[in-house]
Order: C-alpha cells, then structure tokens, then sequence
C-alpha cells in the first residue's frame, strides 16, 4: 500500500517528557522451511483449535495512553492520551488523540476494513485513504516515521481471524504460527495458547518491517490491555520507532452509529 499514509505532524507538537522505557522486542522472522499448505490435515487441526479458543470480539469504548519512542536523529519520547471506539458490527474504530496534560482533542481518526479517515480538529479539512500506514512527520526534523497500522487494527478488531482462514495460508505447526503473503507485505501471525500474541509484517514495498505485540489477562483478551509496536527500516536494520499503548477503564458496550462521525 506504497503511498497510502497519513501526515500526523500534530503529534510532535505534544510536549516530549521523560518517561519509562518502552519494551523492545526482538523481531523472530520466518523459517521457511517449516511450513505447509492450509490444506494439510495439521493444518486444519491447528486452526480448527485457535478457532475454537477464539473470543468474540464485542463492541467497546475504552481510554488509552500512548508513548512514542523516536531514534532518529536522536532518541526522543512523546506521550498523549486518547479515546478509543469499537463497533463490531460495522468493524469500525474510532480514536481521538488528546494531549497529556489539558485533555484537549486535537486529531480524530475513523479506521474501517478499507480505509482511514483523519480530522484534525482545528480544521473541517477530512482526509480519505486506503487501509494503510500512518506516517508521522517530526515538523522540527522533517523526518517521518511510517507506522503500520493494519497490525494495530487486527488486534482490536479480531480481524486476524479472517485472515488466517485464508486458504492461501501456510502453517507451522510446530511453532503455532500462520504465515500469509498479502499484496502489501508478508504477514506472520503466532499464537500462543490458541490466542494471538504476536504480529510480525515485512513490506519490501514500504521498506519496513514492524512487530506487534499484545498483552493481555486470561480473563479479558479483548480489548487487549496493552500493544507494543516496533518499526524497523529493511535498508538499515535499525528501529525507527517504538509505540506502546495502553488501554484503560475499557468497557464492552454497543457503540452508537453516530459517534463514527467527525
């Protein structure tokens, strides 16, 4: 989805603070050589067996905090709050990024399957694009940080179930990983527990590669209580942002129609 972003300058006029590290994964990457076609008789076994432990993914409202490590040119941290909207019927999010310290809504976002709306709140301005990445630009530096957001979308939405049904799916069975080659990247899902817990994307067309990572509790996997997310550059094989957002106060509730409006 080359080209498909979103220019989030506003973010990076939020006062940086100091604050806790954020967790670094490390991005485990694919063994090739371990995996079969979807339609393996382990590989229907294994996925009727994460089916069966999947949850439903209901509609909710939840509030987050946000934490934004840079590396480039130096290592900077930015922190904002938010609100965050689930309907499962329509399969749309909504999110309104706040700043930390007056609660202010500066940015409201409307994700669906397909697309991604953005409003900043200072203007009746509404930009319309393609599921994609979100690309945040430093106004100081010039320099933009590509988020993949399709990977923060999946965990929220559960759409990952879908996906993995694919019958273009390859399995590793050993390693209860699902393997999927879309048109912007090459998508790794690994599960623990029959639960996913962890996204891995390569996107030679977006020169990325970014890991997603969930954590939850046994009695609440969804809204998930927290998703880390890395970014690294495939030229340099360095990260170029970390993301950790943590969600808070969720409730599962119906969503009204209307608040998927700007």
């Amino acid at each position: 989805m080359k080209g498909n972003t979103i220019l989030l300058s506003v973010l990076f006029l939020i006062i940086s603070c100091q604050s806790t590290e954020v967790e670094d994964p490390n991005f485990i990457g694919r063994d090739k050589e371990k995996y079969i076609s979807a339609k393996e008789g382990e590989s229907k076994t294994l996925l009727k067996e994460i089916l069966e432990k999947q949850t439903e993914f209901q509609s909710f409202k939840s509030e987050f905090s946000m934490q934004i490590q840079t590396f480039v040119p130096k290592k900077e941290n930015v922190s904002l709050d938010g609100k965050l909207y689930f309907s499962k019927d329509s399969k749309q999010i909504k999110i309104q990024l706040m700043d930390s310290f007056f609660g202010m809504v500066f940015t409201e976002l409307i994700a669906g399957p397909n697309q991604i709306q953005i409003k900043p709140t200072s203007t009746k301005e509404i930009q319309t694009l393609p599921m994609g990445d979100i690309l945040i630009q430093d106004p100081n530096t010039g320099k933009k940080f590509a988020i993949p957001f399709p990977v923060i979308y999946e965990y929220l939405t559960g759409a990952y179930i879908g996906e993995i049904q694919s019958p273009k799916a390859k399995f590793n069975t050993n390693d209860t990983r699902i393997a999927l080659s879309k048109a912007d990247g090459e998508y790794e899902y690994f599960f623990k527990a029959g639960n996913l817990d962890r996204l891995e994307l390569v996107s030679v067309k977006r020169g990325l590669k970014a890991i997603a990572l969930v954590k939850t509790k046994p009695e609440q996997i969804h809204p998930p209580k927290e998703i880390i997310t890395k970014v690294i550059s495939l030229d340099t094989e360095k990260e170029n942002v970390l993301i950790q957002i943590k969600l808070k106060k969720s409730q599962i509730t119906e969503v009204p129609s209307n608040v998927f409006r700007f």
